[in-house]
């Protein structure tokens, strides 16, 4: 059960442990408020129908501070009553009772009544201490969903332009693409895969591409670019960076890109091992404005956006 689902369950049983609670509350109140409609004569009042013989029986309870004489009548049927009795008048009293055959108990105190209530009471006990539990899980859950680490999104820029010369291979998100020309770099000059390297990278906070693959080192000399993008998608793993998102843009006069990016999308999906659905790609003229638009370069926008505090998602 997922915590949401536990936590609606707590919820649910808690304000059904309060309705009840509240039942029985009101079953306790309602059954002392009956108690409480019996009669509550003086004495000479309980003497005259003693007299007249409708007391059917007697409870005398014997305390430091007080005599307390319940019973009930015989008519009406269980009518019962209450009353308080002096001390002086409980042997003639008593010598009264006997001689109208009336049953009489006596108590020192009113130790069965309180056995009763507590057992009576016993279920309230529980029911609030389980209550009471439940508030307490409830607490600790959301202590413990305060505690936990958040998915935070993050989003990086990647930009990246290399000058096109002929006789050069046009590799573009690790896909060689049949054309004269091709861009000039220290490695193999992907413009989509280096943008995308630095969206990565900035997303996360861990620099740029020149700092992690200098162009001056030359183990990274005509290097494939899609070894840039795994050796990123460690550097995200080990901060627990999730790739979400990857929206890009490459910008180009010749030759028409759409019908390569499906080979694209594999190919950097492949590369970032992430689902090839995460992969976005758009391309774009310069409508012959500037040396994109003469043909002399290319360039490429990327946008990537990640997660952190989450295990990846399928």
């Amino acid at each position: 059960m997922s915590m949401n689902s536990s936590s609606a369950a707590k919820t649910i049983l808690f304000w059904i442990s309060i309705v009840f609670l509240g039942v029985m509350l009101w079953k306790l109140v309602s059954a002392n408020g009956r108690a409480a409609q019996g009669d509550e004569p003086n004495y000479s009042a309980f003497m005259a129908r003693l007299d007249a013989g409708d007391v059917g029986d007697v409870t005398l309870y014997l305390s430091p501070n007080s005599y307390e004489l319940q019973g009930e009548y015989y008519r009406p049927v269980n009518r019962r009553f209450h009353l308080m009795v002096p001390k002086e008048v409980v042997p003639a009293l008593m010598g009264q009772l006997h001689e109208k055959n009336v049953p009489t108990n006596v108590r020192e105190v009113q130790r069965g009544d309180w056995v009763l209530i507590l057992l009576n009471a016993a279920p309230l006990i529980l029911l609030v201490g389980f209550c009471l539990f439940l508030m307490r899980q409830t607490q600790a859950n959301r202590r413990r969903a305060e505690l936990l680490p958040t998915a935070a999104v993050r989003t990086g820029i990647g930009y990246d332009l290399h000058r096109l010369e002929e006789g050069r291979p046009l590799i573009v998100g690790g896909v060689a693409l049949p054309f004269a020309k091709g861009p000039v770099g220290h490695s193999d000059g992907d413009v989509l895969a280096h943008a995308l390297c630095d969206a990565l990278l900035g997303a996360a906070g861990l620099g740029d591409i020149g700092t992690h693959f200098p162009d001056t080192d030359p183990m990274w000399k005509d290097a494939n670019s899609m070894l840039f993008l795994a050796q990123a998608k460690k550097l995200l793993d080990e901060k627990r960076f999730v790739i979400e998102h990857v929206d890009a843009v490459v910008i180009t006069e010749r030759p028409k890109l759409g019908p390569h990016f499906p080979r694209m999308r594999e190919a950097l999906a492949k590369a970032l091992g992430v689902d090839v659905q995460k992969i976005h790609l758009k391309a774009k003229t310069n409508e012959g404005v500037d040396a994109i638009g003469r043909g002399e370069a290319i360039a490429a926008h990327v946008v990537a956006t990640l997660t952190s505090g989450t295990k990846e998602r399928v």
